[in-house]
């Protein structure tokens, strides 16, 4: 079968370039206008997809679409309503332009006071709620669980904070956070639904 001529082949990738800007575009519009509902739902889609990963790693042979329902809601209120101010009142306060100056006390507030006792506290509240766990059952797995996922959560987000702080724009840090997150998700995941806690990091 003779091949394509170039020409054709251009034609083609102009066209797929040409609409990825205008995927980009319209997705800056929709931001512009409605900045919580765009980072609401691509929490939602990235949190809930993540999770879906994790169970297919963990190689169980049905799927638990309650606790997707756990992962996918609970990203739908961090990253929209949550991660939207957050950054928002950090960038006000410590802006970029600020360079190491501003970076260095945005990495401390959210890594030590952020992630350890608004995230995870919420995380295993949120999900102990959806999934019907009592109270006790709820702060007995934090317990077990909270160094450990506190732990990969530095070994993810220290890096990657410091570049999303350093190199996005404000205005796309939660989306970037989000889709940087989907990978992440799929390790809480794993991490809070292993049958046995501890050890490994």
């Amino acid at each position: 079968r003779a091949a394509a001529p170039s020409c054709v082949r251009g034609r083609e990738d102009g066209g797929a370039v040409s609409l990825q800007r205008r995927m980009f575009k319209a997705y800056e519009r929709a931001l512009a206008r409605r900045p919580l509902v765009v980072k609401s739902a691509t929490g939602m889609l990235l949190g809930g997809s993540g999770d879906y990963t994790a169970q297919r790693l963990e190689g169980g042979k049905t799927y638990d679409s309650r606790r997707s329902l756990a992962f996918g809601s609970l990203a739908t209120f961090w990253n929209g309503c949550c991660i939207h101010y957050i950054f928002g009142g950090l960038e006000r306060h410590l802006p970029r332009s600020g360079g190491v100056r501003t970076l260095v006390p945005k990495m401390l507030i959210t890594q030590l006071l952020v992630n350890p006792f608004l995230s995870l506290p919420l995380f295993y509240t949120w999900t102990g709620v959806v999934l019907g766990r009592t109270p006790a059952q709820t702060l007995e797995k934090a317990r077990r669980e909270y160094w450990v996922t506190l732990k990969a959560t530095w070994l993810f987000f220290v890096p990657f904070n410091i570049g999303n702080f350093t190199l996005v724009p404000v205005r796309h840090q939660a989306a970037t956070l989000a889709t940087f997150s989907f990978f992440y998700a799929t390790t809480l995941s794993a991490i809070a639904n292993a049958e046995q806690s501890g050890g490994g990091w």
